[in-house]
């Protein structure tokens, strides 16, 4: 009897990257109330129903702009404001006032790049509550892209890269996040793919369709609790 041999697709990723995504998923998920509390965060897409507040133009509409991704993040209630810097190449978060502040230069930044952005600040303050750092040497930066991703705004994030967003992992790498996302949070994602790029659509498609091999990697990441009770009053006082 002949045997068959059976060969596996080409990974969207190679092994280290892609190992190195799962970590980064699970050390939010431990320091962000673990798996059960991740099942209530919304993949947030850009639509009427998440940002109603489109006519708004000028720092009116970046900060209701912004308003509505803080609230989206799940951090409503965290003190944080947002103001114009034309001196500032890319939003980015101040903490030298009593109240931390993500300054943005004034139409340097079209509506997706600028959510991505905010969120991204967010993300960092968010973070920076943790007692345990990023997995890696020296990727905190390119963690806060997944934990932007991780907050629900994987969308934005993939899209900015078109806008020139500065962010440290490429449309590939933030596909696989989105797809990493999309498939822990059992969201399908092909409704995902109609608010993406034609390129970037089928980046999530063969990320997506990548990561169904890797099922073990999600039952891990489905297992994970929190490594304390996420305490979100006792963050924002820190």
């Amino acid at each position: 009897m002949r045997n068959v041999i059976r060969f596996r697709p080409k990974s969207f990723l190679d092994a280290a990257r892609r190992d190195w995504q799962f970590a980064a998923f699970a050390w939010l998920l431990r320091n962000s109330g673990g798996y059960p509390k991740f099942l209530d965060t919304a993949l947030v897409l850009p639509t009427e129903e998440f940002f109603p507040d489109r006519a708004m133009t000028g720092h009116a509409g970046v900060a209701a702009l912004f308003r509505r991704v803080r609230d989206h993040a799940g951090m409503e209630e965290w003190p944080c404001t947002v103001e114009p810097d034309p001196g500032a190449e890319r939003p980015w978060l101040s903490g030298s006032t009593s109240v931390p502040v993500i300054r943005y230069r004034p139409d340097s930044l079209e509506p997706t790049a600028l959510v991505a952005s905010l969120a991204r600040e967010l993300a960092r303050y968010y973070v920076e509550t943790f007692d345990e750092p990023a997995p890696g040497a020296a990727c905190t930066e390119p963690a806060l892209d997944i934990a932007t991703v991780f907050m629900g705004f994987g969308t934005f994030m993939v899209n900015a890269t078109l806008e020139g967003g500065g962010h440290e992992l490429n449309e590939g790498e933030l596909a696989h996040a989105l797809a990493i996302f999309c498939l822990l949070r059992r969201v399908p994602t092909g409704p995902v793919e109609a608010h993406l790029n034609p390129h970037l659509r089928k980046y999530l498609r063969l990320a997506a369709r990548d990561l169904t091999q890797h099922e073990p990697s999600f039952h891990k990441l489905r297992s994970v609790f929190a490594v304390v009770p996420f305490d979100s009053e006792r963050a924002r006082r820190d």
